[in-house]
């Protein structure tokens, strides 16, 4: 279920960000992408949010979810608990000491997947509140007659505990009456010299439509926080590690399920779903077995729709908000910053044959596991070299000048090379000199080629990752 979500350190650490500025008594914008709020799991993570803080008053909204629409696209119901043993969101006890189970995740992985448009489990839908204007819904939360707004401030001077007023601002009908009323507000407590420790909060849930467009950038005093840059690839491979693959036979199988598991994340970024999916339906091979896994589980484009082009500005990923240039297809779920750089989320460029694209992420996956790999292989071999040398013909300096690369080659630079420095083409080359085994020799090879191959930024195919696999799981001296 997604409860265990909020656990991983991507949106726990996004969560702590809204707390630190609510605690210090900062109102705060959270704007989602539209497909976030449409499955419900922004309702969710709001939730999660206000289970850590106290004095929450969430106000209800006048739209159901079910009589929602954005553009031609129907929203799912509303959801809330259908039985006594989840509470209202509002009123639950789920303060941040609650206990975990030893393996937080594992509740959610087998339900995290649920069809699009369907309700998750545990959910029903609810009944929209009467239509009346959000000044009179809070007065009605709050227990008065009068001015809500002058009532906060009058309590928070008192010395009682300042509220948090929760907005969800897509089930407003009126995209000027939030703001106006957080504008209202932060004038009305700066005008009563309320500290800002003892200011009241709000906190206004949003989708970019909900709210008028002068609201996105700055707040005044209030936060702006999107949800953006919040999954990371530590998010993803912790949730593919929890669902461990079955039928591991040795370290070669384990090291192949790695390089298997990282071509997921890799290929499917900050998109957990398709993630857990493409992990489930698709066991390694070669790129046109991934292609026709990833093309079971990518939606139909819509028709006349154009996939976004990611900007290649690092900066553009690595800013706090999505830039102008993607603000669109960030608000359509279509982009989102992952790993350093502008991620689309759903891919459908990579099912074309002639595109590289696809080859480079698993290319880019294959080096984060195995050029580590390969890299400590070479370093066995070169603090075994002294003891192989045919020291009846050869030395140590022989070794190595017979072994430099052609970097070292063409150039004006006469000292010969130390050992630690030589690569593995060069111990190739001089290999000849060494007592090898037919073993050895072989598995020198095959380092050297899947090196070459990877420095390429061309992915090795299944039987030469296979082939490699044997060869990083196997020490030197056995033969």
């Amino acid at each position: 279920m997604d409860e265990d979500l909020a656990r991983l350190p991507g949106p726990r650490r996004h969560l702590d960000m809204l707390e630190a500025d609510l605690r210090a008594g900062r109102s705060c914008v959270w704007y989602f992408p539209d497909p976030v709020v449409e499955s419900g799991r922004a309702d969710f993570f709001v939730r999660e949010l206000t289970h850590r803080l106290e004095a929450v008053v969430p106000v209800p909204g006048v739209v159901s979810l079910a009589d929602r629409h954005v553009g031609l696209v129907s929203l799912p119901t509303q959801r809330t608990p259908i039985d006594e043993s989840h509470q209202s969101w509002a009123d639950t006890d789920h303060g941040q000491d609650t206990d975990l189970p030893d393996d937080p995740y594992s509740s959610l992985l087998n339900r995290l997947i649920v069809p699009g448009g369907s309700l998750r489990p545990g959910l029903a839908p609810a009944a929209a509140a009467p239509a009346t204007t959000l000044e009179e819904r809070l007065a009605k939360e709050l227990g008065v007659t009068g001015d809500p707004v002058e009532t906060l401030a009058e309590q928070a001077a008192a010395g009682r505990t300042p509220h948090v007023i929760v907005v969800r601002c897509w089930d407003e009908t009126s995209p000027e009456e939030a703001s106006r009323l957080l504008r209202v507000a932060q004038a009305t407590f700066h005008e009563a010299g309320l500290p800002g420790h003892a200011r009241p909060r709000f906190l206004l849930t949003a989708r970019t439509a909900d709210l008028p467009r002068a609201t996105l950038g700055s707040q005044g005093r209030a936060t702006v926080h999107w949800w953006w840059k919040v999954w990371t690839r530590l998010d993803t491979e912790v949730l593919m590690a929890w669902r461990s693959r079955s039928g591991v036979t040795d370290a070669a199988d384990a090291l192949l399920r790695r390089v298997t598991d990282a071509v997921v994340a890799e290929v499917c970024g900050p998109d957990i779903d398709r993630a857990l999916a493409l992990h489930d339906t698709w066991d390694g091979g070669d790129l046109g077995t991934l292609r026709h896994a990833l093309s079971r589980l990518l939606p139909e484009p819509a028709a006349g729709s154009v996939e976004p082009v990611p900007p290649r500005r690092l900066s553009t990923a690595h800013a706090s908000a999505p830039d102008a240039e993607i603000h669109g297809a960030w608000a359509r779920g279509a982009v989102d910053s992952w790993d350093g750089r502008i991620h689309p989320t759903h891919g459908h460029s990579l099912l074309d044959a002639n595109s590289q694209e696809l080859r480079v992420l698993v290319c880019h996956a294959q080096n984060r596991v195995l050029l580590p790999l390969i890299e400590e292989a070479r370093t066995t071999l070169i603090h075994l070299v002294p003891g192989m040398l045919r020291k009846q013909r050869f030395g140590l300096r022989d070794f190595c000048e017979k072994a430099r690369s052609q970097h070292w080659k063409n150039t004006d630079e006469a000292a010969v090379p130390n050992l630690e420095e030589l690569e593995l083409g060069g111990l190739s080359y001089a290999a000849y000199m060494l007592a090898l085994t037919t073993a050895q020799r072989h598995r020198l090879r095959t380092l050297h080629t899947a090196r070459n191959t990877l420095s390429h930024r061309t992915p090795l195919d299944h039987d030469e990752l296979v082939a490699l696999a044997e060869v990083l799981t196997t020490d030197w001296t056995a033969g």
